[in-house]
């Protein structure tokens, strides 16, 4: 591959990047701001809706946008940026809306005459500047690595991930495939470092400030219409696994291979091997999130793995798979282990403002006693962030049962998981293949607004810290 052909890839993944994220930062901040103007009851569910296609898995939105025929388009790039914006508008809209902003200005600004328009402008804007450049940076990194949701929208368009796989998986040139991921991990890697530079993070789950602003009928409207059309795209989803042959046969068939027998296995063992995946992963990544979150100190390089894709890290763990032990590398160990990596940093982040709001006389007096800090931490700290251990459980299995980059690379036959196996159904014809793939997403989207519910519902509890991060 030339050189001329590996700048293009990185401008082409650069452009949608940045172009995406800008789309959510712009409407995002509208919906936010109608946000803020919400009951807190209306508005915890109106943000809960927004949320839900932010934590599901890229393919998954992939899958549902490519059932909206009224903006399904032969035109790739369009396709991803809309899709871009869908899946990330509500977590901006969510840091916008759980930001404090200084009342007193905006109250003296109203008294002064100034219309909504410039107090948005000169106030609300600049003290809005630092979550919002690295939530829209953030953004940036998930739509830099959303392989799965380009091969579905993309119509042919290449990126540097899309053609990762496709020199490993394919062509078998490790090298070209070497340095696609090296200039991959610069512009990840960069934006990642951009977005710590404003600041630790960004609130997920933080508590909604009302305030009473002042928005226009347009602002309503745009609001209105962006909740409509998450709401749309997840439906199309739900109806789609009535399709065909109807739900009943639709969940029947997830014990088959599928039309004409076109998968190695069934729906059904997949999702076993997802949930086999899913809770070794969540194990592990939240023992060692405990250990880290528990520590003086900010362990920042933690956090770097949102910074990678998911992909680069499947081509490096089959480089390095020829060192390893066979008896792990032809295990389907592999992947949970690996995806670990993944679901670290969403652990260390909700568990570490948890760990920062226990009372420091409370580890003092347990310290004065001659516990260790192990005793401490199974005994005295543990118990007061059981809720927090529980929702970093929760979003770390929920990252690896929604993970297809790194699947793609180390889970074949008898080891593949559900989002492979969907990707294999939508790009079959057969509406039996179809209803199959829309009924698996639709009991994934389920799972997704539960645990999004839940987890918003505790971030607006006062007995726990509302820091916690994605």
């Amino acid at each position: 591959m030339s050189l001329t052909t590996s700048l293009e890839l990185l401008l082409t993944t650069a452009f949608i990047a940045l172009a995406s994220a800008v789309l959510a930062t712009a409407f995002g901040v509208v919906f936010g701001r109608w946000l803020r103007t919400l009951s807190s009851s209306i508005g915890r569910v109106v943000s809960a809706i927004a949320l839900i296609p932010f934590l599901l898995p890229p393919l998954l939105i992939g899958m549902a946008f490519s059932q909206l025929d009224f903006l399904y388009s032969s035109f790739g790039i369009l396709n991803i940026l809309v899709a871009h914006t869908i899946m990330n508008f509500g977590f901006i809209g969510r840091v916008v809306a759980s930001s404090t902003l200084q009342k007193e200005q905006i109250e003296e600004a109203r008294i002064s005459g100034a219309n909504d328009f410039e107090i948005f402008a000169r106030i609300e804007l600049p003290q809005l500047r630092g979550p919002l450049s690295s939530a829209g940076l953030l953004v940036a990194i998930y739509s830099a690595t959303s392989y799965g949701l380009i091969l579905i929208l993309g119509n042919g368009v290449r990126t540097l991930e899309t053609e990762i796989a496709r020199t490993t998986l394919v062509a078998l040139d490790f090298q070209t495939a070497t340095l696609l991921a090296v200039l991959q991990s610069f512009l990840t890697l960069a934006l990642f470092l951009l977005a710590r530079r404003f600041g630790p993070g960004v609130s997920l789950l933080g508590q909604l400030e009302r305030q009473n602003l002042r928005v226009g009928l347009l602002s309503k409207i745009l609001g209105y219409a962006l909740l409509a059309l998450v709401v749309i795209t997840i439906g199309t989803v739900m109806a789609r696994s009535f399709s065909g042959v109807g739900l009943i046969d639709n969940l029947e068939n997830l014990f088959s291979t599928g039309y004409r027998s076109i998968l190695n296995i069934s729906p059904f063992e997949a999702g076993l091997n997802s949930i086999r995946n899913a809770l070794i992963t969540a194990t592990l990544a939240v023992v060692i999130a405990l250990f880290l979150a528990s520590r003086k100190y900010r362990s920042g390089w933690v956090l770097i793995a949102v910074g990678i894709s998911p992909v680069v890290i499947g081509l490096a763990t089959l480089i390095i798979s020829g060192y390893l032990p066979r008896e792990l590398t032809a295990s389907w160990l592999l992947l949970p282990l690996v995806q670990v990596l993944l679901s670290l940093p969403i652990a260390y982040q909700i568990l570490r403002p948890a760990f920062e709001a226990i009372d420091t006389d409370v580890r003092f007096a347990a310290h004065l006693d001659g516990a260790n800090q192990l005793t401490r931490l199974l005994r005295i700290e543990a118990p007061q962030v059981s809720r927090s251990i529980g929702l970093a459980a929760a979003f770390a299995a929920l990252v690896s049962l929604g993970e297809f980059g790194t699947a793609s690379f180390l889970a074949f036959g008898e080891n593949e998981t559900l989002p492979i196996v969907m990707f294999k159904l939508l790009s079959r014809p057969g509406e039996q293949n179809l209803g199959m793939a829309m009924t698996a997403a639709a009991i994934h989207i389920l799972i997704a607004a539960c645990i999004t519910w839940i987890s918003l519902r505790s971030g607006d509890m006062k007995s726990e810290p509302d820091r916690a991060e994605r």
